[in-house]
């Protein structure tokens, strides 16, 4: 009997809600701009996040002191976008943490270990 082994050669880029200054903690998902299962490319923007007020640590920078600020989040990776099915069916209402997984992305012609993701921010008026 001759053993086979499969080989993965995709890379994983695993999407987690990044912290966009030292000082957040948290934000709401807004709106997903591509579905799971896309391709995307690099500078595609993929979220639309409202952020927790500690985004801006002074509150005096801040608008009003409990602004939230909205940003636009780029994805700096190519590959197909898969999305947690929690996040796809999520209430915007509710909070997420910084760090929490949002789903991944593969890459079929890149053999380069699982890793997070690159992306860009920007703010972003409504």
């Amino acid at each position: 009997m001759r053993a086979s082994a499969i080989i993965n050669l995709a890379s994983r880029k695993i999407i987690t809600l990044p912290r966009l200054s030292p000082t957040h903690t948290s934000a709401r998902l807004v709106k997903l701009l591509v579905p799971s299962r896309s391709h995307v490319i690099e500078y595609q923007p993929v979220l639309h996040l409202q952020c927790s007020p500690d985004m801006i640590a002074d509150p005096a920078d801040r608008v009003f002191p409990d602004h939230e600020p909205t940003m636009l989040l780029e994805c700096m990776e190519e590959g197909i976008i898969h999305w947690n099915k929690e996040i796809e069916t999520l209430d915007s209402s509710q909070l997420l943490e910084v760090g929490t997984i949002l789903g991944e992305i593969i890459d079929e012609d890149d053999d380069r270990e699982d890793e997070d993701w690159k992306w860009q921010a920007y703010l972003h008026d409504d």
